[in-house]
């Protein structure tokens, strides 16, 4: 299927109702991301009292279903088990999102934090980490320790677990591996967020301002090239759909700027242990979408429990995907009648590309960003926020050059592409 906007469902998130609150409870981080926006160390832990100032500005502007734990590294701030109670305590989903390098070999703290309240995790393992013993590795070696902490949240049960893995030129050969890994474990991987890498290019002809001041732009994401930040999520989308036929899109966001710019590509496999049949349409994902709305008031994106009953193929009346999809189970069943009694589960796909500068000098950010997050008592875009840190506003990139040519004046205006009458 051509990867058009028609074939999928535009999610209705906005600024005030969005199911996702990203909280930042640290900028400290126990390694290093190559790609990672957020200086290390700059202010360091947050207290547990501006902590719930923030969740509470997030619930009550944002309507959030969830609230993604966030850093630097979540899980090295002394009251992430507080943090987690108190967001479970408002009736919110505590999701934490990160390295993981403090669950090794530590079962415990899983069980403490599902104790807590925490629905889930998303791991953040790739070969541009500087992850302690880990360091060298590739894509492919590190599955070894993305099937460790898939098969240690299974085991304690109940949980959401996704993997995250930042995409460039380098590795997006290595995308078809990391589904293929997925799939095979659908039981126990609820899905894979992969994330196009992106810089703030200093060879462009820009200058970078800030409350009306020049500023030599010293954020994470600085970077000298723009050689690997030209990936898109439609480049993403094509690698993977070169591999499994059964995977496709169901849901989009578009730019702030561009009409034709997809930032988010989100899909929901279909399948059991060992074979995968298809993916959910559109019309599922809006009806996900809205009878959660009307039945809990909010928006939603995440579930601790990825299993769903075959009478889930009745949906295939109107979804065009799942009619697909039941279509390829029945032919399963019919090689493998054994295929009839395996569970079904979804496995989502979630593609980020983030924002591009342009040639005018506007960001084209998300729409509707569900990453947003408070600084200084307001809502910025998580990904731009130390831009906030150092510089107290958004940094605006100009064009050094004007552009040639004199100044239009308003009656030589073309009106509805007729040029003016002569006077």
């Amino acid at each position: 299927m051509e990867l058009l906007k028609s074939n999928m469902y535009r999610f209705p998130w906005s600024g005030n109702d969005n199911p996702i609150g990203w909280l930042e409870v640290t900028d400290k981080c126990n390694t290093y991301c190559r790609g990672c926006y957020r200086i290390n160390g700059m202010q360091g832990h947050k207290s547990l009292e501006q902590i719930k100032e923030e969740i509470n500005l997030l619930k009550k502007w944002r309507n959030c279903d969830n609230i993604s734990i966030a850093g630097g590294e979540p899980l090295i701030h002394p009251n992430i088990l507080e943090i987690v109670a108190h967001i479970r305590s408002l009736k919110m989903k505590p999701l934490i999102l990160t390295n993981a390098i403090k669950l090794y070999d530590n079962r415990q703290l899983v069980v403490d934090l599902k104790k807590a309240g925490a629905v889930g995790f998303t791991f953040h393992i790739d070969s541009e980490q500087q992850r302690p013993h880990w360091k060298g590795k590739t894509e492919q070696d590190l599955f070894e320790l993305r099937q460790y902490y898939a098969d240690m949240v299974h085991d304690v049960g109940g949980l959401f677990a996704s993997f995250g893995m930042t995409v460039y030129p380098g590795n997006l050969h290595m995308v078809p591996e990391m589904v293929s890994w997925a799939n095979k474990n659908i039981d126990r991987v609820h899905g894979l967020v992969l994330i196009g890498f992106r810089n703030a290019v200093m060879e462009g002809d820009f200058d970078y301002y800030a409350n009306g001041q020049k500023v030599d732009l010293r954020t994470s994401y600085v970077a000298d090239s723009d050689a690997e930040s030209y990936l898109t999520s439609a480049d993403i989308y094509a690698k993977i759909k070169e591999y499994f036929p059964h995977y496709e899109t169901s849901a989009y966001m578009g730019g702030s700027q561009v009409h034709d710019k997809l930032t988010w590509l989100v899909s929901a496999q279909l399948g059991a242990k060992g074979k995968m049949y298809g993916s959910a349409g559109k019309k599922v994902m809006e009806l996900f979408q809205t009878i959660h709305h009307l039945q809990h008031g909010t928006y939603v994106i995440y579930s601790p429990s990825n299993k769903i009953p075959k009478i889930a193929f009745a949906l295939g009346l109107f979804d065009k995907g799942v009619r697909q999809t039941h279509a390829q189970f029945w032919k399963e069943v019919l090689r493998n009648p054994m295929r009839l009694f395996q569970p079904m589960y979804v496995q989502s796909i979630g593609i980020i590309q983030g924002p591009d500068l342009l040639e005018d000098g506007r960001v084209d950010m998300c729409e509707s960003c569900p990453d947003m997050t408070v600084w200084d008592g307001k809502l910025v875009h998580s990904c731009r926020m130390d831009e906030w840190r150092l510089y107290g506003s958004y940094v605006q990139p100009q064009p050094r050059e004007a552009a040639e040519g004199a100044l239009i004046e308003a009656a030589a205006i073309p009106v509805n592409g007729r040029e003016p009458s002569p006077n």
